[in-house]
């Protein structure tokens, strides 16, 4: 039997702040395994797949888990760009190239 699986608190303000700077957003939170909340495109047509977390909790808390870590590092493998993102100021950091990886 499959069950939901839950999404972080902000993981809807985190959508909708990649949408709201033109990026293309494919909520794949509900897939599970370990395979990323969110697929984004940029503008110019680069994609990432964005794991969402709460900044607000606890490091512990907001750690990867063993299944997201292990799909992290098959997209890594395959070339593919894979991030965690835990605020709108994440996002907005990286939707204007300021971010860091």
């Amino acid at each position: 039997m499959r069950h939901a699986k839950r999404t972080d608190a902000n993981h809807a303000e985190i959508r909708d702040a990649f949408r709201a700077a033109g990026w293309g957003v494919k909520d794949t939170s509900g897939i599970g395994h370990g395979v990323p909340d969110l697929m984004v495109v940029s503008p110019n047509g680069i994609g990432w797949m964005v794991e969402v977390k709460d900044g607000r909790k606890a490091p512990s808390a907001r750690a990867l888990t063993t299944e997201e870590l292990a799909m992290r590092a098959w997209l890594e493998r395959c070339g593919a760009r894979a991030t965690v993102v835990e605020s709108v100021a994440d996002v907005e950091a990286m939707t204007t190239g300021k971010r860091k990886e």
